[in-house]
């Protein structure tokens, strides 16, 4: 992959998102690491520059909607492209019963995981179609029952990122626009600890092995758009 990509990542603070910034920083010229915890961005920070590329670090919370627009006119001043965007940020509170979620902690979920992303694609559509091949991948889970118990959530706004994502994707498949959602392994992660408290550690996989797997599938080769890729494949990641 060229050296001279511009890249963003969100959740970069931490676990997924800053094992996927450090890898992504061997194929980026510049990376804008988004996260909320600035102490925690600037470790990330720390990681990605050994790798001979620049950050920018955006302390932000991506629910603060007006600070994603003023983001994106940001990086239209310094940049005039996104080539990568990789997707991290998420949340989930816990598992319980409908009746029993609290109205705050629903709308959380909805704005972190569903309408910031929107919000995302909507402010930097612009760069990515000034980039010669802008991939784009969101971490997400992918549904393939419904009304599981005391999902009611999470999964629901992993539904509605899922169909958000693949209409953003039939809507710019004439363009070399490629964008797809990825779902994670078990890993190590506060999602783990909150859902499968007491899963071994043995059945969990490597971040670094992860994060590889996630970067390879911005690659300026991808082809495929509107897809939901897995860990699954024969492909060799461990070296």
């Amino acid at each position: 992959m060229k050296k001279d990509r511009i890249s963003v990542v969100t959740g970069a603070s931490a676990n997924i998102g800053r094992s996927v910034a450090i890898e992504l920083a061997k194929s980026s010229k510049h990376i804008y690491l988004i996260g909320r915890n600035i102490k925690e961005l600037e470790k990330t920070a720390d990681f990605v520059e050994t790798e001979s590329c620049e950050t920018t670090i955006v302390p932000i919370d991506l629910t603060n909607f007006k600070l994603i627009d003023e983001l994106g006119q940001s990086i239209y001043k310094r940049h005039k492209k996104i080539d990568v965007l990789i997707s991290c940020a998420g949340t989930i509170k816990h598992l319980s019963p409908l009746t029993s979620i609290k109205p705050l902690d629903f709308e959380e979920i909805i704005n972190l995981n569903l309408i910031a992303n929107f919000r995302i694609l909507r402010s930097f559509h612009p760069l990515f179609l000034s980039s010669s091949n802008a991939r784009i991948l969101i971490i997400s889970k992918n549904i393939s029952t419904l009304g599981n118990q005391y999902w009611g959530s999470y999964n629901s706004t992993m539904l509605a990122l899922n169909n958000l994502i693949k209409t953003y994707a039939n809507e710019n498949k004439t363009s070399n626009l490629k964008i797809n959602l990825f779902e994670p392994p078990l890993i190590e992660s506060n999602f783990i600890d909150i859902t499968s408290p007491g899963e071994n550690k043995k059945n969990m996989y490597e971040l670094d092995l992860v994060a590889r797997k996630i970067v390879y599938y911005v690659d300026e080769d991808i082809t495929e758009s509107g897809k939901v890729f897995n860990f699954s494949s024969d492909m060799d990641f461990s070296s």
